[in-house]
Order: C-alpha cells, then structure tokens, then sequence
C-alpha cells in the first residue's frame, strides 16, 4: 500500500472511513497486515478504519482463537484511528431454527473480539430466509427478533453497539428492504442495536422489489448509526456472467466502486432522509482492485461528510 499523508481538518460532524480489505480477502498475517494498514490510514487522515471480520482466522468453533487476538491486539493498540468491526457473512440470524444457537454463539464471540480491540460498533447483516423451506417469512422474522434481543443485551455488557446492515437477496433468498429492516429495529426497541444502512445493498433490494430507494432510505434513516459507502449501478442484470471481474463490464451486482464511479445520487441519500442527531460514521467500503483510488476517494467521502454536517 502506498502512502500518502493528508494533513486532514477534523472539524467536522461525521467520521469518516473505510474498510480494510485485504486484497486475497484473506488477512492471512493479522499483525502483519494491519501494521501497514493502519499506517495508510494514519496518513490519509480518517477517523476509523472498519476490520472485517469475514477475512479473518480469529474465532474458532465459536470461541476466540488467543494468539490470532492477541495479535490484532499488538496492531491495533495505540493507534490515532478508531475502529469498527464487520461481523462474519455467515452469521444468520433468519437461519432455520437448529442453525441459530451456533449464529448465536459466533455472534457472541464477535462482539467480545469488538470489546478486546476497542471498537464499540459491530456491523452484523440482516437474516436472509430460504423460501425454499417453505415457512412463513414471518416466522424467520420472529426467530431473527429473539436472536437480536439476546445478543443486544449481550452487546450491552461489553459496551458495544450492534449496527444491522440491510443486504440483497443475491442468492435467491428473501431478506429486509430497508424499510422492512426500520419495522424489524422499531419492533425491538432495544438500545444497543441500531442500523448500518448500505447504499448499494438499498440500490440493488429496491431494484429488484420495485421499490423506491430515497423512500426506503427515509424510512431506515431515524435508526442509522453507521454508513456504508460504496458506488455501483443499482441493478444485478439479468446475463450470465463468465468471471467476477466481468461484472464491471455489464455493471452488474454489488460492485464496491469509487465513489462516483457508479450511479448512486450519494448526496440526495445523505441529505434528504433525517438521520439521528449523533454522531454518524461514513465508511467505504472499497473493493482491493480499486485501492489506487483511495486516496481520492477519501477526499469525496470527507466532502461528502460535510455536506451532509451543512444539511443538517
């Protein structure tokens, strides 16, 4: 990773962000990797740095795994940024009912791996239901409420804030729009739990469901403690596609763009829906392949950051 240091003005509202993605999406030597990136990110001037759990080796049959932690631990330590995790992808909490108590206990241990770096929000996606199982949506609803309930409580012991993030349906299973997803949180009332709202799952959910994105996003909005930036074109397109890189080509799918390489309206999302009067964080989330582009595209972030200050 190339270094580029931003003497950064941090008078502003919201934080700002990205994930630190491995470019294998295997974060094979944790101290090794994120020593450099948190170098980068040092540099470059952000608030926080996301570490997604989903590349990691650090949990293991549900348990933390000591010497994988210890060293995030060593890295991580002393740093001028904060941190966010990103739970594990597998985690499913609208999982056929035998499923849950194990999505349980691994969600236990990423909140305590949240405790042990110090962040104090951890990204977990909405459930997605098999619909091939033939149970009523609502009941994959109703088990995802319970599981979210117990771990909030958990989440509250150790300090830490549960930020659900609205997915797609890529795979053919039925998940949340984001305005689905605000009736779920509303439902739960539960302090530690709140929302990440990710533009380009919404863009793509609303593609597909006919919905309206900025009408969906208004809805989710009063939840939202944390916000996944990320461009594509809002739509997975309806061709076969030979290779993942080839997606680009036909601008297919949850592409993890620059922003503005896309075609999401990042500031009619940012300023017309009434976000809570908190302190928000901005994170993107940029695919490896793009990480030449990093450096402006944190200029667009934190420029986007305070337009969103001046709308509010």
């Amino acid at each position: 990773m190339a270094l580029a240091c931003h003497e950064a003005s941090r008078v502003r509202q919201h934080k700002i962000g990205y994930t630190l993605w491995p470019a294998s999406f295997e974060l094979t030597e944790p101290g090794a990797f994120l020593d450099e990136a948190l170098d980068e990110a040092e540099c470059l001037g952000v608030d926080s740095v996301e570490i997604p759990l989903f590349c990691t080796r650090v949990i293991a049959d549900g348990r933390l795994l000591e010497p994988a932690v210890r060293e995030m631990e060593r890295s991580t330590a002393g740093r001028r940024v904060a941190y966010s995790l990103h739970g594990m992808l597998s985690i499913n909490l609208m999982d056929q009912a035998e499923h849950i108590p194990l999505h349980e206990q691994v969600a236990r241990a990423n909140i305590e791996l949240a405790t042990r770096l110090g962040a104090p929000s951890l990204v977990l996606h909405c459930g997605l239901a098999d619909p091939e199982h033939g149970e009523p949506l609502d009941d994959a609803y109703a088990r995802q409420r319970d599981s979210l309930s117990k771990l909030g409580d958990f989440a509250a012991q150790h300090d830490v804030l549960l930020c659900i993030e609205n997915i797609w349906n890529f795979d053919g299973r039925e998940t949340a729009l984001p305005g689905r997803l605000a009736q779920e949180l509303a439902s739960l009332d539960h302090a530690s739990i709140r929302a990440t709202v990710d533009f380009a799952h919404a863009a793509l959910q609303c593609h597909l469901m006919g919905a309206d994105l900025i009408e969906e996003i208004r809805a989710l909005a009063p939840f939202v403690h944390h916000i996944h930036l990320n461009d594509c074109y809002g739509s997975e397109k309806a061709v076969s596609i030979a290779l993942p890189a080839e997606a680009l080509a036909y601008g297919s799918g949850d592409l993890h763009l620059p922003i503005g390489w896309g075609n999401l309206p990042f500031e009619r999302l940012l300023t017309e829906p009434a976000y809570p009067d908190i302190v928000l964080t901005l994170n993107q989330e940029l695919h490896p392949t793009y990480w030449y582009a990093l450096a402006d595209d944190v200029t667009e972030i934190r420029r986007l950051a305070l337009l969103m200050a001046g709308s509010r």
